[in-house]
């Protein structure tokens, strides 16, 4: 497990640790998904070792992949997605190609982001900081 509860609690406390637990392996999945398993992978790199490590900007990426972890869950939590199944699934109120924009009628209460993935902007944008975005071509 990447992050536990008292770490999450120290970035955000809009869970209680029962629901913290419900959604922290879904978030890890998400993360480990849109970084490559950058810390998942046997023989990489190891997120501990970081955490404690002498150089300041290996701290900064822990400490930047954990919060991305935590906006995640939150994320989860507040907009009831999971997976990129619950993100696809009529989720998006509107697309722009262009100057075109199509915006569908149900737009209320529907969340997106721009990855496809379950893991908002905001976190991408946190991950992208340090390197830490998979930027390859995804499998069939």
């Amino acid at each position: 497990m990447y992050l536990t509860y008292p770490e999450y609690s120290a970035i955000s406390n809009s869970l209680d640790e029962e629901a913290f637990d419900k959604l922290i392996s879904k978030a890890e999945i998400q993360i480990d998904t849109v970084t490559n398993y950058f810390y998942g992978m046997p023989n990489s790199h190891v997120l501990a070792d970081d955490s404690v490590s002498d150089y300041s900007w290996l701290n900064a990426r822990a400490i930047a992949f954990k919060r991305a972890i935590a906006i995640t869950i939150d994320y989860m939590d507040s907009n009831s997605v999971t997976n990129s199944s619950d993100v696809k699934n009529g989720s998006y109120s509107s697309v722009e190609i262009g100057r075109t924009t199509l915006q569908s009628a149900n737009s209320g209460g529907s969340s997106s982001t721009s990855s496809g993935f379950a893991v908002p902007d905001e976190a991408l944008m946190l991950l992208g900081r340090f390197g830490l975005r998979y930027g390859g071509v995804a499998s069939v």
